[in-house]
């Protein structure tokens, strides 16, 4: 079919509006440390979640807002990522469903 969008098409062309306070955050970054499967950055289809040397890094400007990582970090990870909707008129828009 002639003129279908991929996904990474879709996901292209949503609309990000980013807030200057992180909605996504690590409540003591010692427990990642400890966690051995690190399903946050796993289960994120935005790549949000990244791991450097020593430390979780968060590009919570990219986030699609799933909630996806939270549950992963709860059930099988530590527990350590505090995760909530943007404040009003912020986040992803989606421009495709």
């Amino acid at each position: 079919m002639a003129g279908r969008l991929t996904l990474a098409d879709r996901l292209g062309s949503d609309s990000f509006q980013t807030d200057k306070t992180p909605h996504l955050r690590v409540e003591d970054p010692r427990i990642c440390v400890g966690c051995e499967l690190k399903p946050c950055i796993r289960v994120c289809p935005a790549e949000v979640y990244h791991w450097e040397t020593d430390h979780l890094r968060i590009n919570y400007e990219n986030c699609l807002e799933l909630g996806a990582c939270r549950v992963a970090c709860f059930q099988m990870g530590k527990g350590a990522l505090r995760w909530e909707y943007p404040p009003a008129s912020r986040g992803v828009q989606f421009r495709f469903g």
